[in-house]
């Protein structure tokens, strides 16, 4: 039974796998905004096929559409919200998903405890609603806009945006030639077009740090001891209520995500990543030791009492669950030295929600929308969010069975070293990209690095004609961004 519930929690992640992969793509065709909407309708309709669920192929369906959905937003949101925020707010606005997120979860949390299930359906319904109505308030991605040709439409999203009619202008100016650049190099290159494009250096270094982060993010147990939260307090100890553990922890989530806010904004991303890596490692290792200890004093208290621990699991469960983790072992109370130590459990998970959400939990969701050039943009978040929702899915579904294989403490201790190597990915191959611009970062990634010179309030190649026009940058091109002083008159 508990293997279906397994197969339940993370079947959701199938759909996700899905919809990252039709999000890359529509964000591409239809644009950002038009792909946001249509999958908050999405959204909507798989809480109201879950809520009107009379047998249990109808709730998988259900979970299978809003998995859909939800993989469309991870991959056209965190690509829109960078194409239309500054830099210097792009860590902020990057993280309020991840925030949402937390404020999401602690209210399912708290409407669960309230509410039957199906009531919960109804209310989530509603949100993806709200999300529509609001986003028929906002412009397309300026970005994206330029991209297909329609640089007034642009221009007019940026004015809007920024509030401000020559910053506008200048943006405009320095995203038109990004584009021109990105096309010169395509053109002046192999005729391969595509193939040649995600071949390139510019894709390939930002995608693989991107698959590499998500990799280490979600196998560090962030999401089975999501999905698992309540089994492990039940399992673990007798410190306080399970369901007041779990929402709890949920909280925490929440109120560190967003103090998570403030923190992208001053401290760089490499120094969070690496913080928030051994931080997750300490609290995997000391509640593996916890169960550790757990796991001896069960052997010798049954064999105190000359019975069998594996007679006393709860037949609800299923038998490859180790005996620690049996509900009726959690009432053998764990001590050092006479000196309690049931709070363990509680604070190594608020450590380990504290580690996550301060750097994995938010960062490289908009850190891989910053790294990648605005042409693969779409194509990159799309195939790293799919991978990540392989990894998230693989995860939860395996987290049962490595309880089998390696016991309990085995499984966290596992986590722990993940957690670790993701400190040593970090260090060795993350650059830093706090208050980078675009044409910055991509500078990082050229095969042939470009240095750029901000002069006058335009953007320019530090290697240049004696006209002073940009190497790589056509002569039309660049008459057109010096006679862009009555663009405002044209909108």
């Amino acid at each position: 039974m508990i293997h279906f519930y397994s197969f339940l929690a993370s079947l959701v992640t199938v759909g996700c796998i899905i919809g990252s992969l039709l999000g890359g793509v529509s964000s591409d065709v239809l644009g950002r905004k038009r792909t946001i909407l249509f999958a908050s309708l999405f959204f909507t309709f798989g809480w109201i096929v879950i809520g009107r669920a009379r047998t249990v192929g109808q709730i998988l369906i259900g979970r299978m559409i809003t998995g859909v959905a939800s993989g469309i937003y991870s991959s056209a949101v965190q690509v829109y919200i960078c194409e239309i925020v500054e830099p210097s707010i792009r860590g902020v606005s990057g993280t309020l998903p991840s925030l949402m997120v937390g404020i999401g979860i602690v209210s399912v949390y708290c409407l669960g405890g309230l509410f039957k299930w199906r009531t919960v359906a109804y209310v989530c319904s509603t949100f993806p609603v709200l999300v529509f109505l609001y986003m028929l308030l906002l412009p397309e991605s300026p970005v994206w806009l330029i991209s297909k040709g329609q640089c007034l439409e642009a221009l007019r999203a940026l004015t809007w945006l920024r509030n401000d009619d020559n910053e506008a202008e200048q943006e405009c100016m320095r995203l038109e030639y990004l584009q021109e650049r990105r096309a010169y190099y395509r053109s002046h290159g192999s005729r391969r077009g595509f193939l040649k494009r995600i071949g390139e250096a510019s894709f390939l270094k930002p995608l693989g740090i991107g698959l590499g982060l998500f990799f280490f993010q979600q196998f560090c147990g962030i999401y089975p001891i999501t999905f698992y939260l309540k089994l492990i307090f039940e399992f673990a100890d007798n410190f306080m209520n399970d369901s007041l553990e779990t929402i709890s922890i949920g909280f925490v989530r929440m109120f560190v995500t967003f103090i998570a806010l403030f923190l992208v904004k001053f401290l760089n991303r490499r120094l969070l990543l690496i913080t928030s890596g051994l931080l997750m490692c300490v609290a995997n290792a000391l509640l593996g030791g916890y169960f550790y200890l757990r796991e001896i004093a069960v052997s010798e208290y049954y064999s105190s009492t000359n019975s069998s621990s594996d007679a006393l699991i709860n037949l609800n469960y299923s038998s490859s669950v180790p005996s620690s983790f049996s509900p009726l072992n959690a009432e053998i109370a764990i001590q050092i030295q006479d000196v309690s130590v049931e709070w363990v459990p509680m604070a190594c998970l608020l450590l380990f929600m504290f580690g996550y959400c301060i750097g994995y939990g938010v960062i490289p969701y908009f850190f891989i929308a910053e790294i990648t050039a605005a042409d693969v943009r779409s194509l990159s978040c799309s195939i790293v969010m799919g991978f990540m929702q392989i990894c998230l899915f693989t995860s939860v579904k395996t987290f049962l069975d490595l309880l089998s294989i390696l016991t309990s403490y085995g499984t966290f201790w596992l986590y722990s070293g993940v957690a670790l190597a993701g400190v040593i990915f970090v260090i060795a191959f993350v650059p830093e990209t706090y208050n980078l611009d675009a044409s910055e970062i991509e500078a990082i990634f050229e095969s042939q690095v470009h240095l750029y010179q901000h002069v006058d309030g335009l953007w320019s190649n530090s290697e240049e004609t004696a006209t002073g026009q940009p190497i790589g940058v056509s002569h039309s091109f660049y008459q057109q961004q010096i006679g862009r002083a009555s663009c405002r008159e044209r909108v």
